[in-house]
């Protein structure tokens, strides 16, 4: 069974509901064994206590953990404790798990470094999730900014294109009789400059660009 490493004042412990897991027991078990036998038990020996704020630490980085919802006291047990329980239960599954425990769990090498450890793992975690949405927020921004620049000119800004053509028109041409072919070569000069069909498909954030060209452009 893969437990998460809990630490408490410098030694592994297990929550009542790992230890009564790895025991193939109901956690109820192991709470009334430990009623019916608390005076062999020494707290900050066999078991440490968790209430008020500390609690509510140790809750808020486990709060996955649904089983601990409506805890009011938090016993967590050490490797004596859990001894103890084995023992109290007297049980050939018990005493196999509890020799388990203390070779898979209690007795590992790596062991977390320090009682701020579980701390830092969670400001990790968040460090994570910080980045990850920010990393969407990004794409987010790179979806509109391609739809804003999909965007094409409305009623407004096409009629301001069109004026900048009409002036543009009438300074190159002042015979009216040639005018019409100016119009038609500037429209034309837009479509292949702006790769549209038409000068009402020019993108809104092109329309400054667009009325610069008209401004500049010649008869060639």
């Amino acid at each position: 069974m893969q437990l998460q490493a809990i630490e408490q004042n410098g030694m592994r412990v297990l929550t009542t509901g790992q230890l009564a897991d790895s025991f193939g027991v109901n956690p109820k078990i192991i709470n009334r064994n430990f009623q019916r036998n608390q005076e062999h038990f020494q707290k900050d020996k066999h078991y440490f206590s968790l209430t008020g704020d500390d609690l509510k630490q140790f809750k808020a980085m486990r709060q996955e953990d649904v089983s601990l919802k409506f805890v009011s006291v938090l016993y967590l047990w050490t490797e004596q404790g859990a001894w103890l329980h084995a023992k109290s239960l007297n049980n050939e599954k018990a005493r196999e798990a509890y020799s388990a425990l203390v070779e898979g769990y209690y007795n590992l090498t790596e062991k977390i470094k320090s009682p701020d450890s579980l701390i830092a793992m969670q400001n990790q975690k968040i460090v994570e999730l910080e980045s990850k949405l920010e990393q969407t927020k990004k794409r987010v921004l790179a979806i509109e900014t391609n739809m804003q620049e999909q965007i094409t000119l409305d009623s407004g800004e096409q009629r301001r294109l069109q004026k900048a053509v009409g002036e543009r028109a009438f300074k190159l041409e002042k015979d009216a009789s040639k005018r019409s072919a100016v119009f038609s070569a500037i429209y034309r000069a837009i479509r292949e400059r702006f790769a549209v069909k038409s000068y009402r498909d020019v993108k809104r954030h092109q329309l400054q660009d667009a009325i610069k060209f008209v401004d500049k452009w010649v008869n060639q």
